[in-house]
């Protein structure tokens, strides 16, 4: 079968969870002798257009190199007509049976209507909100949670606040610009925007319908799109797949569960929305009052530095709080394996994140905020515990039941379900590849 991937960005040059989704798709229908090709985006400040295609690992990869920002930066993030030319003398070049669509950031709608156009099939991997969300993640720029595009005009406001002019008093007086934009939204530079707000909704919500599947790895997910008016009748349920630890890794992990000291875990972007600052305020009285635990750190603070080091400075006190650092892939498991207990204290919608079901692999519980997807996953008192979104004391108090009952932590352990792999994971797409192409 001969399959081509769109995704915005690609590894090496782009690592996040959607471009890894993609490459897991990549390699396993490599792995089993098809034909794949990856259409995505390289540079995005490149004044002469132009694609770059090379083989990788049996991967043909079609990388575009283009000026985000020139013309209608707004409409390019979601509609750009350069893309869909790209993409369609890609498509000429080949005989491809199925297009699978991964994220569909900046690709947009114009990935899966040439692909239509030319009578392929398209599978549409939903990994966050960006169809419905200028900013992808349902996040205001203050960092408060956004429930979901009621209006246009909410969300007018919200890509305005993005600007400089307008982001220092919204972060600064809030209720100041609510009084503000009742008055602003009726000019004529908001209106403009507010316009160019129901074009994109209407025009990814078309692409949506499009798709002949839509993938969701969360109910969460799926039912938030379904609230707000996205077609999802040709939507499915599926969860991500990961690469599994040996069991001489596993046996590790068991083997350094000897301490009297309850090992707690952060890996993830040093970022607000990732709450980080509610695991370490959680932490210290607790150490303060000498609980018998420590705090080890993984991630980067790349984006948010001043944010990472504030954290830093506010827990340099306790030598019980470590800072690691990145990470790579080949280190995952070594740095799960120096857990007990892994917490995300995410405050925004997190969607099926796999660090959870990375931990849950090397048989590590969690705790997490009861948020978004994350329930779907962390079964509180099962597999691990749930703590209010942004309640510290909430997280402390579910922190201090591990050190208070002996007993808890080997029963959440016991509860851990089996992770999906790889092969379940992208086996179940290929299903889908052969009922779209008539080989099933």
């Amino acid at each position: 079968m001969k399959v081509l991937i769109a995704i915005h960005g690609f590894p090496p040059t782009y690592y996040a969870g959607s471009e890894r989704a993609a490459e897991r798709i990549a390699q396993w229908l490599v792995a089993h002798e098809h034909h794949v090709e990856v259409f995505t985006c390289e540079k995005l400040d490149e004044p002469n257009l132009h694609v770059d295609t090379s083989t990788e690992n049996g991967i043909i990869i079609h990388r575009l190199n283009y000026d985000l920002k020139a013309g209608d930066y707004f409409q390019n993030l979601y509609d750009d007509p350069r893309i869909g030319e790209a993409f369609q003398q890609v498509l000429a070049q080949n005989t491809f049976d199925v297009v699978h669509v991964v994220s569909g950031y900046l690709l947009g709608g114009q990935v899966i209507h040439r692909a239509k156009a030319a009578g392929i099939p398209v599978v549409l991997t939903l990994t966050e909100f960006w169809f419905m969300c200028f900013r992808l993640n349902l996040l205001k720029v203050n960092n408060e949670m956004c429930v979901g595009p009621e209006t246009d005009e909410k969300c007018m406001r919200c890509i305005l606040e993005d600007q400089r002019r307008f982001r220092l008093p919204a972060q600064k007086a809030p209720t100041v610009m609510d009084a503000f934009w009742d008055i602003a939204k009726h000019a004529p530079f908001a209106h403009k925007q507010t316009s160019g707000v129901t074009r994109r909704r209407e025009t990814l919500m078309e692409a949506v319908a499009a798709a002949d599947v839509v993938i969701c790895p969360s109910y969460f997910l799926m039912n938030k799109f379904k609230e707000y008016g996205y077609r999802m009748d040709k939507a499915e349920y599926l969860l991500y797949g990961i690469k599994q630890p040996t069991a001489e890794q596993r046996e590790a992990a068991i083997e350094q569960r000897q301490s009297d000291t309850l090992r707690v875990g952060y890996v993830g972007q040093i970022k607000v929305h990732k709450g980080v600052d509610v695991l370490t305020n959680a932490v210290m009285p607790l150490l303060d009052r000498g609980g018998a635990l420590n705090l080890n750190l993984w991630g980067t603070k790349k984006g948010a530095a001043k944010y990472g080091n504030l954290l830093e400075e506010q827990t340099a006190a306790y030598e019980n709080i470590c800072w690691s650092g990145s990470y790579n892939a080949n280190q995952l498991w070594d740095v799960l394996g120096g857990f007990d207990v892994l917490v995300v204290p995410s405050r925004w919608y997190e969607n099926s994140p796999t660090v959870i079901l990375e931990a849950f692999a090397m048989g590590i519980p969690v705790i997490a905020t009861d948020l978004g997807s994350m329930p779907e996953l962390v079964k509180h008192e099962v597999n691990g515990l749930l703590f209010e979104k942004d309640n510290i004391e909430d997280l402390r108090a579910q922190i201090q039941r591990l050190l208070d009952e002996p007993d808890l932590l080997a029963k959440l352990r016991a509860g851990i379900p089996s992770v999906p792999t790889i092969d379940d994971e992208v086996g179940a797409f290929y299903a889908h590849y052969q009922k779209l192409t008539g080989e099933l």
